[in-house]
């Protein structure tokens, strides 16, 4: 089991070795779903590092890949399960203390459909920037696979153990006596709504994980793609506000998306530095035939 602390399954192992042992306290029926994830993974991460292959290591990412989508949406239920609580009464009394207001409250004043449509139109950029990554190096600079879901991981297992620890549901859920103006738009702003109203699993406020992990991809970017970076700077910048204009997220939850972040890429950039690793993602430099 120790080999779940090697990169890439690090942090999202700990998320998934502390939610299973919560849940089975508990006695709830979830462990049921989230034990056999953590066995497959710990199968999967002993039979690549007793032989490294780029083969293992793929079965490993797509493992992460799949274990993120479905947990994250069986945490609308395996979190309250185990965590009645919800925090935002804490985060939003934090960002009074630190401006005065929550931002979303500010921002209603330039509310219109227009900008509302832009706003929305950012805050979907998500999707395909995830999936992109998610994908293109299985099949493209297959040296990099190892290094990116190593950063991805961190900021999912970590972002995903500040959901179990800190739930909370949002400005827009929680507060909405806070806003006297109604966002409107267009079909874009409806289907922002639909996916955040039917996709949400009610308790990923803490961090924004909308945050960190476009930041990650950014940087990432900026390390590995610089024309992207310049591609996707102001889009991800309109992302970051719309966090708060759209009524998403507290201050707090931005900053430690941020921070959640620049944490990734160091261990990206860590995981690609290991002389025991390093060789062989090289050596999976070749094209796809």
């Amino acid at each position: 089991m120790f080999r779940l602390l090697e990169p890439p399954l690090r942090y999202f192992s700990i998320y998934l070795a502390a939610l299973t042992g919560i849940e089975a306290a508990q006695l709830t029926i979830w462990s049921l779903l989230f034990f056999p994830m953590l066995a497959v993974m710990a199968g999967l991460a002993q039979r690549h590092f007793m032989q490294r292959s780029w083969r293992g290591l793929a079965a490993i990412c797509v493992s992460l890949a799949i274990g993120m989508n479905i947990s994250y949406q069986a945490m609308a239920g395996a979190v309250p399960a185990v965590r009645t609580a919800r925090f935002d009464a804490e985060l939003l009394a934090l960002d009074r203390w630190l401006l005065g207001e929550t931002p979303s409250v500010w921002l209603q004043q330039w509310a219109n459909p227009r900008l509302t449509d832009l706003m929305s139109a950012c805050y979907l950029l998500l999707m395909p920037l995830l999936l992109l990554g998610l994908l293109r190096y299985f099949f493209r600079r297959r040296e990099l696979l190892g290094e990116f879901y190593t950063g991805l991981f961190t900021v999912y297992g970590l972002g995903f153990l500040g959901y179990l620890t800190i739930p909370a549901v949002g400005p827009w859920l929680a507060y909405p006596e806070l806003f006297n103006v109604q966002l409107s738009g267009s079909a874009v702003t409806a289907l922002n709504r639909m996916m955040v109203e039917q996709g949400s699993n009610k308790v990923d406020v803490w961090p924004s994980l909308h945050v960190a992990v476009t930041l990650y991809v950014l940087g990432f970017a900026w390390r590995h793609h610089r024309f992207e970076f310049w591609l996707l700077l102001l889009p991800v910048l309109g992302l970051w506000l719309a966090t708060f204009y759209l009524r998403y997220h507290y201050f707090v939850d931005v900053v430690s998306g941020l921070a959640l972040a620049c944490f990734g890429l160091y261990e990206a950039r860590r995981h690609a530095a290991h002389p025991a690793i390093n060789p062989l993602e090289k050596d999976a430099h070749v094209p796809v035939s």
